[in-house]
């Protein structure tokens, strides 16, 4: 009867030995893709708070560095000087307008949220006061500006979920991801859910080659596509995974936790404006929470915006008194907003899963284009207008220097800001879309309405100046 031919063990040694070759020449060849990729971004907090917008102007309008909304320091009337008072949706200022002012007077203002909304912050002449409920100008020698801003109020139920009361949207960011297994970093997974609404933000949450966020190219973004109803929980899950060898020949991931509020609701926390720092340091030398969180501390407590909260993770144990229960597994910011009339309601959310253009009707749109156009559908020139409204000066000067990237969908482009020069607090500028000189690709083809993602990076530290997200005008 015949056998199996079974194989020396030289001719074992040597297959094993092939099989690791080839795991060796992948890795490498990874190691070697991701140092092309830019930017590499580490888990850091943003360094500016920036207004941007993105408009459609027509060619005729002009650049302009002049903050118009703040009034000239020689603007006066009969009576005095002038404060310009406004306010978003959410609330009011009282009184609003433009407001007279004695020579050495005093004028206070009343910031009055609506029922289920809370005070996000006061800006006067362009400078954050914070959630304030009054502000009064003293001695007004000069004209001044004050705005008031609102958003929805939220309450943490179970120490684990946001739930806002009033719809909204909401943005979420993963400030860190620092997840360990047995010899190195493994892979994290991470999803939101809103009601009946599953999103998969940063990649397929089921296969780990694709939706991996524990790769040292944090900070991510996300912004939901559409508002939702009041007292919604925003629940985020995360599961964590391993590598494990299948008899020796295939090298497969498995799950080790999922974590959300319904599965191991303990291992997941929310942290609020106010709260301590958790003080437990990171497992096996890593990053602590306090680490990935250090740009939202001052005097020792959790300093976030009215709008904002902090979950963190535990993804490797279910022994929550263990020293490797350290719950910096994944840091997400979550920020909670005002429902936005210009997103689709909740019964038409369907809409936002329609086809993508043809790619090769967008490859043409690109080639009619001149090479330096900034033209959007619809013969209009596209320009930024930029607020500088806290945090450190940006100096634009050298594109070498500091990098200004837009993504539109899964593609990213290098612009050139080198036109604003140092960008401090107060500055505002407009200004066209240019493209860094050494930006070969096609240019995006934009249009109203489209959505796209700025980040502005250090070079040479390669932190995180600035993000956000913003919609033509």
């Amino acid at each position: 009867m015949e056998g199996k031919k079974s194989r020396t063990p030289g001719e074992k040694c040597q297959a094993v030995s092939e099989v690791y070759g080839q795991i060796l020449m992948v890795v490498v060849t990874i190691l070697l893709a991701a140092l092309l990729v830019y930017p590499n971004i580490p888990e850091s907090a943003p360094r500016a708070n920036l207004l941007i917008e993105a408009h459609n102007f027509t060619q005729n309008e002009t650049t302009s560095t002049q903050n118009a909304e703040t009034p000239t320091q020689d603007e006066t009337t009969p009576a005095g000087y002038l404060i310009e008072a406004s306010s978003g949706s959410g609330g009011n200022i009282s009184p609003e307008g433009s407001i007279s002012v004695t020579a050495g007077g005093n004028k206070i203002f009343s910031m009055i949220h609506d029922e289920n909304h809370k005070v996000l912050d006061v800006l006067v002449d362009g400078n954050s006061a914070g959630p304030v409920s009054t502000y009064t100008f003293n001695n007004v020698s000069s004209s001044h500006s004050i705005q008031a801003s609102f958003t929805v109020n939220f309450s943490v139920i179970n120490n684990n979920t946001v739930v806002p009361k009033e719809n909204f949207t909401v943005n979420a960011t993963v400030l860190g991801c620092a997840f360990s297994r047995n010899w190195g970093q493994s892979p994290v997974t991470c999803r939101l859910k809103l009601g009946n609404y599953t999103y998969d933000p940063w990649g397929d949450y089921t296969n780990v080659s694709e939706g991996n966020i524990n790769d040292g190219k944090n900070p991510r973004f996300w912004e939901s596509p559409i508002s939702y109803n009041a007292d919604t929980p925003v629940m985020v899950e995360a599961c964590s995974w391993e590598y494990f060898w299948e008899y020796f020949w295939e090298y497969k991931p498995k799950q080790i936790l999922t974590v959300n509020t319904s599965t191991l609701p303990l291992n997941v926390k929310v942290l609020k404006n106010g709260d301590p720092v958790p003080d437990i340091p990171g497992f096996q030398g890593q990053d602590s929470i306090e680490d990935f969180v250090k740009g939202y501390i001052e005097n020792g407590s959790i300093k976030l915006k009215e709008n904002e909260a902090i979950y963190i993770f535990e993804l490797g144990n279910t022994d929550l008194d263990s020293s490797g229960a350290d719950f910096q597994d994944l840091v997400i910011l979550v920020s909670v907003n005002g429902e936005d009339a210009s997103k689709s309601a909740i019964e038409s959310h369907k809409a936002d899963f329609s086809e993508p253009p043809d790619e090769g009707q967008n490859e043409g749109q690109n080639e009619s284009q001149d090479e330096n156009s900034n033209e959007t559908q619809g013969g209009t020139a596209l320009k930024f207008v930029i607020e500088h409204l806290g945090g450190d000066t940006i100096n634009f000067k050298f594109n070498n220097e500091t990098k200004v990237i837009i993504q539109k969908g899964d593609e990213q482009r290098n612009l050139n800001f080198t036109e604003i020069g140092a960008f401090k607090v107060g500055d505002s500028v407009t200004f066209d879309l240019k493209y860094d000189d050494e930006e070969t690709r096609n240019k995006f083809t934009f249009s109203q309405g489209d959505r796209i993602f700025i980040k502005i990076v250090d070079v040479r530290s390669k932190s995180l100046i600035y993000s956000g997200s913003i919609m033509i005008k």
